[in-house]
């Protein structure tokens, strides 16, 4: 019971003045060993909310790609067309299951066809509904997407202008993050899971729910219109900083940096956030573009954010629908502040202060811009790049700043000076080993990696296992490219243990043992690959490889044309299979691969091979 007094008196010192620091007790529910029970449990009690919200975009973020779940149920499911790779996609569905089905025409014969079953759709459906596929709990982006505002059927973001990725894109927990429920991420994996809840729950702003739930069964009442209960998490009872970092959470997308040793499922309600991440943007003179998740950030800049108490739920109600609401409901929201417009001649008020506008990040898609503002016609043209700013966080570490500079260049723009800027913050920070390797590795300066690397030691207690394996990994490439094979092995090995399920690992690791000869070392990690993940062409590619090199020619082309029914323009692929048919002096198999090589890439040297057979 003393716990209890404890608690309640402490809630005396909340506080909501913008952006102060408040002092608060920890709830219940921030403890590690409470558990996530799932929205179904809170509907045992919360009935009403939970049919509420469950329609709001938030409810319908992630479902199974089933016909009540798919904005694609009852459009004209159109046929997408890549002109740079050649390549088209259809949509279908078999009884209530969808398919994606890629193929490619030659004279109106399908000359290559793959299919791929849908499991997860992502996205509400208020503006898309992108695809996603599991295969042995690995989740790959499917090169897919409806826009539903336009009903539209184009690429993914990220996809388009001949950057389709087809189906390697991985889906990490950072993006998983953001539009689910928290995960069962497998330990030592990018993009492994071993369960996947459906939908953003209510846990995710009010906390995990375990201990809320053994209390209340325990017959716990606590007076919440006196007493804050601390089982769990109420958002309108925290101080207003505290309320900005659950929505900033996801509504504030960039270039988001953890810090050391967290990971993106350690955020809770009621936890400041910049305890466990910073989220950076570019900023620039006069630009006024905008992402689609920059709510937070267009907000903030925002005279009514700055001149009062708004926060998002202000004017948003999280289990209610926007789709439900009419204009009046918001138009009252500003009401309650603009008094002078209480009239019926003032209505509307988002139409003109906060216009819909399309996004620079993603096509085909227009949102309520949240910058609150009087409109300007004379758009100024966006001016000189200002720097990356932590939107969440005034007073980043150097190590943060260091990190959000290579992240972004590896992310998004490969412009050389954001890796000088990378590198003044470096200078400066502390535990900077892995991100000191980053760099040097984008930077292309492998003798300085080298040296960085032999006269530094690494204390691995200060660095996630994700971070060090990476760091590990391009260790040793950079230490093989040099011909220092002990220490290049050593690393690879490290990284393979830190990170067991991450099949680029094994692929760069065997390609190594099978330079220095030794296949059956190769061909067990490659096994191990394949057993983990049948669908990654480079596995079936490199146990083509080996076998040819074993002389079992038979597996090398049962593997060799699986990589090539994976990616049909998989050209190393075609180069073994020519291998393989010159070491069997196969001449006329020999000239039909050549001639396929050169149908993909015309400038190949399979046309001086050809013009010498």
């Amino acid at each position: 019971m003393k716990g209890l007094i404890f608690l309640f008196t402490t809630a005396l010192l909340f506080s909501c003045q913008k952006g102060q620091v408040s002092d608060y007790t920890t709830y219940l529910n921030h403890n590690d060993t409470v558990r996530y029970v799932g929205k179904e449990q809170c509907r045992m009690c919360h009935s009403d909310i939970y049919d509420s919200y469950i329609k709001t975009g938030m409810g319908q973020s992630f479902h199974f790609a089933t016909k009540e779940h798919s904005a694609l149920y009852n459009s004209q499911m159109q046929v997408i067309h890549d002109s740079v790779r050649n390549l088209s996609y259809h949509p279908f569905w078999k009884n209530d299951s969808l398919y994606l089905k890629e193929f490619r025409l030659k004279d109106k014969d399908t000359i290559h066809l793959l299919i791929k079953k849908v499991t997860y759709k992502i996205g509400s459906g208020h503006h898309t509904n992108s695809h996603l596929f599991n295969i042995n709990g690995y989740i790959h982006q499917l090169p897919y997407t409806y826009y539903t505002q336009e009903g539209i059927c184009d690429f993914p973001p990220g996809f388009e202008n001949g950057h389709n990725t087809r189906f390697s894109r991985e889906i990490g927990i950072e993006c998983m993050s953001c539009h689910n429920a928290y995960p069962v991420h497998e330990d030592g994996s990018i993009n492994k899971y071993n369960a996947v809840p459906v939908g953003i729950d209510c846990e995710r702003c009010h906390g995990p729910g375990e201990v809320h739930v053994k209390r209340k069964l325990a017959g716990e009442i606590i007076d919440t219109s006196k007493y804050i209960d601390y089982s769990i998490v109420n958002p309108a009872k925290l101080p207003v900083d505290l309320q900005f970092d659950i929505c900033q959470r996801c509504h504030l997308q960039g270039t988001t940096v953890l810090n050391d040793l967290s990971s993106f499922t350690d955020f809770k309600p009621g936890m400041h956030l910049k305890d466990v991440m910073d989220t950076y943007l570019p900023k620039y003179k006069n630009d006024d573009e905008f992402i689609m998740a920059s709510h937070v950030d267009r907000l903030k800049q925002s005279a009514c954010y700055g001149d009062s108490e708004l926060t998002c739920v202000s004017c948003h109600n999280p289990h209610k629908s926007v789709s439900e609401l009419d204009v009046a409901y918001f138009d009252n929201k500003c009401k309650q502040c603009h008094s002078k417009c209480d009239d019926e001649q003032f209505n509307d008020c988002t139409k003109c202060h906060m216009p819909k506008s399309i996004t620079s990040d993603i096509m085909h898609v227009s949102i309520t811009d949240h910058k609150i503002a009087v409109p300007k016609e004379d758009k100024k043209q966006k001016g000189k790049f200002i720097g990356l700013r932590s939107i969440n966080n005034p007073k980043p570490t150097k190590l943060s700043k260091a990190k959000a500079y290579l992240k972004h260049y590896e992310s998004f723009e490969k412009k050389e000076f954001y890796l000088d800027s990378a590198l003044q913050f470096l200078m400066l920070a502390e535990n900077s080993y892995v991100s000191f390797i980053q760099y040097y590795y984008l930077k292309n300066d492998y003798k300085g990696l080298i040296d960085y690397v032999m006269s530094h030691n690494l204390e691995q207690n200060k660095y996630s296992k994700s971070d060090l394996a990476l760091a590990y990994c391009r260790a040793a490439e950079v230490f093989a490219l040099n011909g220092i094979n002990n220490d290049a092995e050593e690393y690879y090995k490290r990284a393979n243990t830190l990170m067991p399920f991450v099949i680029s690992y094994k692929i760069k690791y065997g390609s190594f043992l099978i330079k220095y000869g030794r296949l059956d070392d190769a061909s067990d990690i490659f096994k191990q690959a394949l057993e983990l993940n049948p669908t990654v062409k480079e596995v079936h590619l490199n146990l083509g490889y080996i076998s040819i090199l074993k002389k079992n020619f038979i597996n090398a082309e049962n593997s060799l044309k699986q990589a090539i029914a994976l990616d049909p323009d998989y050209v190393l692929a075609y180069e073994n299979l020519v291998l393989a048919k010159q070491m069997q002096n196969k001449i006329i198999d020999t000239e039909l691969y050549l001639r396929k090589i050169l149908e993909i890439a015309p400038n190949h040297k399979a046309k001086i091979i050809l013009e010498n057979l």
